[in-house]
């Protein structure tokens, strides 16, 4: 473990603002842990996907938290990680580091989000679409219902 990502884990309570939440689970940790791990994985020369960062994203989507939820976790984390990264480490090399990542993971956030609610809203639209067709179809058998009707009602008379 790099001395970056130990003095990054020492500010993760300041960071998640842990005093703040008590024991309910902390807003934003799954960004913090991702930019634990992206700074892990720095010298990694193709670090890849943060497949862990998606899950934890989707979960938390699919548990019904909102886009505009996740976007604000996303920032609040960013500006205390800034923040306390700037006062807390003394190598501005590895200030740099942090605040490099941190900005990568908060953008990956971003786009994570994006494309749920683009998927959401495609899915929507899509049950919109099939609701009209429903309703259009129900109209045609309906009027053609009528018809029988009035033909039965003049051959009656």
């Amino acid at each position: 473990m790099s001395h970056a990502t130990d003095r990054l884990l020492v500010l993760r309570d300041e960071v998640l603002a842990a005093a703040e939440h008590g024991d309910r689970e902390l807003p934003g940790a799954e960004i913090f842990d991702a930019i634990v791990r992206g700074v892990l994985a720095r010298d990694d020369t193709t670090p890849g996907l943060d497949l862990t960062l998606h899950d934890a994203i989707a979960r938390r989507l699919a548990w019904g938290d909102s886009e505009a939820e996740i976007v604000a976790d996303a920032e609040d984390i960013f500006k205390r990680l800034v923040s306390a990264a700037r006062r807390s480490l003394t190598d501005p090399g590895e200030e740099a580091i942090v605040i490099e990542v941190a900005a990568e993971v908060v953008t990956a956030t971003m786009r994570i989000v994006a494309v749920a609610a683009a998927s959401r809203a495609a899915r929507e639209r899509a049950g919109r679409l099939r609701e009209e067709l429903a309703q259009k179809g129900l109209r045609e058998i309906l009027a053609q219902q009528r018809e029988v009707l009035a033909r039965l009602d003049r051959s009656d008379a």
